[in-house]
């Protein structure tokens, strides 16, 4: 059995896919806030919790442990809030920049990126006591790695015998064997460490490589980490704005740039949930009016431009698999089949920062959740076109499918149409009439009767909600019985700033696996 010690462990992201390692019990979890030391303290009633600033505490008193994973606070390292950051310089007392001069580093700023030098200090309190740490993982996002100091920080680590490695992972990317999926692109930088003592490194091309399908070979392989930059160790994912991308392993296939399969959105939206108010008529509680930005607005038109693109989708006992494009031909008809119009939902992100062109379709993952509320979903028209054999669920205006979750809030909404506002079937013969496409279809003759009107909903006739804590949990990757307390403005803040449990799930096992010598099994 190996002990953990989570620090900076906060609601417990972490604790969840680490305790999930068979072999490994979390022994102590330590926190500032009071909030999330109660909640992860009701989900890991065995451990022991500290409560306080660790910058201040006795760390040689600190019980040792095997296992160390550490997530000093991130935001302070990120300019995910659009605020320009200036870790690339030395972040202690008066800094100059040549364009505005001496420049005081904000104390709280500099406190934060302070806790990174917990984990060196750490390890050479327990090194001292005789016993040193086995391996661990330091968490935080990307940009720390142009931290000027973050040479010295590793060899402090290193120095005191470990071997290290940087890894840049997207939750997206994770399975965990316990813990599965998470449907949330989430950009992460960790950097494992191991004594180089025990002779063995971690098999890491087991545990890092994510299963993809290869055009090029006509099968699902292993796909292999490729940075586009020579030098380049840290960055994000995306073969258009990120630093690295995903390749077949073969050189039969000259290495075909893949895509890791990933869990959509739609599987953590609770599509019971009221789908809130129409847009053009939304009002605050005192029955106010309560329009949405501009620049929300903006956003929400352009992703119905670019992506609503509808499907005609196999539906009702039919032998096809495939849902084909409006824009190619129907389909061989049969005497028993029956279709599905189907337009995919939107994800939308209505932070300030957000660019015009930035949402994104359901079936990808959701946006990385943040500690505030951020993403909002569009649905517009989800048609069932069915004759028996499907749920008639499928033609409200809510059915639709998930993007990623942060540490400032809830930042994510639902949009969908109204069911009045939907495609049309016009049937073009003598007596034809027109029918709305979530009725059912007229009987499909010998020859070709019907016309799809298209028509997009306008946006006042689509609905709005901000996403559930509970729906936040799921694209974080939390287990549905997981225990929380506090104000939805609580919850979403200790979500978002926590590691999806896949994601410590995977990294641990690697280590445990290198530690004891014995085998474990990576997801199926």
């Amino acid at each position: 059995m190996f002990t953990l010690y989570d620090e900076f462990a906060g609601f417990g992201g972490s604790s969840q896919g680490a305790a999930a390692v068979p072999g490994v019990e979390l022994m102590l979890a330590a926190n500032h806030n009071p909030l999330a030391v109660d909640v992860h303290g009701m989900n890991f009633p065995d451990a022991d919790h500290y409560c306080g600033d660790i910058a201040k505490a006795d760390i040689a008193g600190f019980p040792r442990a095997d296992l160390f994973w550490s997530s000093p606070s991130c935001p302070p390292w990120t300019d995910a809030r659009g605020v320009k950051r200036d870790f690339d310089r030395s972040t202690q007392g008066v800094l100059f920049d040549f364009a505005r001069g001496p420049v005081a580093t904000d104390p709280n700023v500099a406190r934060a990126r302070a806790l990174m030098e917990e984990v060196p200090r750490y390890l050479q309190a327990m090194r001292r006591k005789g016993k040193p740490v086995l391996a661990g993982v330091v968490e935080n996002v990307v940009q720390v790695r142009k931290w000027d100091e973050f040479g010295r920080w590793r060899r402090e680590i290193e120095v005191e015998g470990y071997r290290t490695r940087l890894v840049a992972l997207n939750a997206m990317h994770v399975h965990g064997p316990v813990t599965g999926r998470v449907a949330q692109s989430r950009n992460r930088f960790f950097m494992p460490f191991w004594l180089a003592e025990l002779g063995r490194d971690p098999d890491w091309d087991k545990w890092l490589r994510p299963r993809a399908y290869c055009p090029g070979c006509a099968r699902v392989v292993d796909a292999m980490q490729v940075w586009k930059r020579p030098g380049v160790e840290m960055g994000v994912y995306g073969a258009r704005n990120g630093q690295y991308v995903y390749r077949c392993p073969n050189s039969t296939c000259r290495n075909h740039v893949v895509e890791p399969e990933v869990l959509p959105a739609t599987t953590v939206i609770d599509w019971a949930l009221p789908p809130g108010q129409r847009i053009g008529e939304r009002v605050d509680g005192k029955g106010r009016p309560d329009p949405l930005a501009d620049a929300t607005l903006a956003r929400i038109e352009a992703g119905l431009a670019r992506h609503m693109r509808p499907l005609i989708a196999p539906a009702g006992g039919t032998w096809r698999q495939h849902a084909t494009t409006v824009d190619e031909p129907l389909p061989t008809r049969t005497t028993t089949e029956t279709d599905g119009l189907v337009v995919p939902p939107l994800v939308v992100p209505v932070a300030k920062r957000a660019g015009v062109d930035t949402a994104t379709t359901v079936e990808q993952p959701l946006r990385t959740q943040t500690c505030r509320r951020e993403t909002a979903i569009v649905i517009p028209p989800f048609i069932s076109l069915m004759r028996g054999g499907g749920s008639k669920t499928t033609a409200y205006p809510v059915d639709g499918p998930l993007p990623t979750v942060s540490a400032q809030g809830n930042h994510h909404g639902l949009v969908g149409p109204n069911a009045d506002t939907t495609a049309m079937l016009l049937a073009y013969y003598s007596n034809g009439a027109a029918r709305p496409a979530n009725e059912p279809i007229g009987t499909l003759t010998t020859r070709d009767r019907y016309a799809l009107i298209g028509g997009q909903a306008p946006i006042e006739q689509c609905t709005f909600r901000m996403l559930a804590t509970h729906e936040i949990a799921a694209g974080m990757g939390f287990r549905k019985d997981y225990k929380v307390k506090g104000s939805k403005r609580d919850q979403v803040r200790g979500y978002g700033n926590a590691v999806p449990p896949a994601m410590s799930e995977v990294l641990i096992s690697a280590l445990v696996e290198a530690i004891g010598g014995e085998p474990l099994s990576p997801a199926a």
